[in-house]
């Protein structure tokens, strides 16, 4: 598991479903990647297990998930034609 790379916390604003948070942006300034033209940050942001000193509910740390590549191509699936499907048993 990779470890995680905290970038900033944050806290819960009141009875709202929102959270006010801090990112330094020394610790993001190599995470930025460029995809068609524009520069993206990808962060993940969660609850903390107890609130620390400051009263900081969340944490926020960067998103560093890269999905598995296929080599094998998808193979097809065949079908049978429909006159051959079983037919369901439905009570109506």
């Amino acid at each position: 598991m990779i470890e995680k790379k905290y970038v900033g916390s944050g806290k819960k604003v009141g009875s709202y479903d929102l959270v006010n948070f801090t990112i330094s942006e020394e610790s993001t300034k190599d995470a930025w990647i460029v995809y068609n033209g524009k520069r993206y940050l990808k962060l993940t942001i969660g609850n903390k297990k107890t609130v620390d000193q400051y009263g900081k509910t969340h944490s926020v740390w960067l998103d560093e998930f890269v999905p598995e590549q296929r080599t094998e191509p998808v193979q097809a699936v065949a079908s049978a034609p429909v006159s051959e499907l079983p037919k369901p048993d439905l009570p109506f």
